[in-house]
């Protein structure tokens, strides 16, 4: 199967999935849903990188990392970087755009 359609496939379980989730967890437990909601647009990214070899270049695999901690802190109202926080509404990066970030780390962290 051509990563195209596994991307597409993974998109739509994602969905499925994470609609389940929501019905099933009680709404004390938002943080969780999230979580979940942030790990499904890493691993949707992850599907859409193609399938080749993989670089091992440690210097932006830390920067992707750290970007997404920063994220995942500030979605989950845990980790306070207030510069973190000034440049994201600078950009206007808010809501669905940092869906998109996300979705870019994951794409991004195995070709870099």
């Amino acid at each position: 199967m051509k990563r195209t359609w596994s991307a597409l496939l993974v998109i739509l379980a994602s969905a499925i999935v994470y609609k389940f989730l929501i019905s099933v967890l009680p709404s004390s437990l938002e943080g969780i849903a999230t979580t979940i909601w942030m790990v499904l647009m890493l691993v949707i990214g992850y599907f859409l990188a193609p399938l080749q070899k993989k670089n091992n270049r440690w210097v932006g695999k830390v920067v992707l990392s750290f970007v997404i901690i920063c994220v995942f802190g500030y979605r989950l109202n845990v980790l306070s970087i207030p510069e973190f926080t000034t440049l994201l509404n600078a950009i206007g990066i808010t809501g669905t755009f940092l869906d998109i970030l996300l979705i870019y780390c994951g794409w991004a962290f195995f070709q870099v």
